[in-house]
């Protein structure tokens, strides 16, 4: 087991990276929903998707 993760420790670490980032990403667009903001980064006043 310790020979495995000696030998894929860089592709642990980037994953755990990438992971990292995709949660981070997700908890802030989350947040940001529940917060009232849209996650496309614009006012939805004119938006013909928005939910009126």
């Amino acid at each position: 087991m310790i020979a495995f993760i000696a030998e894929n420790l860089s592709t642990i670490i980037v994953g755990a990276v990438v992971l990292g980032i995709i949660a981070f990403a997700l908890v802030r667009t989350i947040l940001n929903f529940r917060k009232g903001k849209s996650p496309c980064g614009c006012g939805c006043e004119r938006c013909s998707k928005a939910c009126r």
